[in-house]
């Protein structure tokens, strides 16, 4: 499942792949994904795929879980 750090990474994959054509990018509150996104991938066995760019659209893919650890740390370290 894709996710950008900011809405014009994700219009950048809309407006250049086109399996993405016509998407429109919906931002996420943190605590909304912490909640119910990170349990429901895990349970869905999902990862995330994060910040895809290109014209293939590819990227890193990581556990939710590992994604709300890493991002929370950052946070910590701000």
């Amino acid at each position: 499942m894709p996710f950008w750090s900011s809405r014009s990474r994700a219009q950048a994959v809309i407006e250049n792949v086109g399996a993405y054509e016509g998407f429109e990018p919906v931002a996420i509150p943190w605590t909304e994904f912490c909640e119910r996104w990170v349990p429901g991938l895990s349970k869905d066995g999902l990862l995330a795929g994060i910040n895809w760019s290109g014209k293939r659209a590819t990227g890193f893919d990581i556990h939710p879980s590992e994604l709300q650890k890493n991002v929370e740390a950052l946070r910590n370290n701000t």
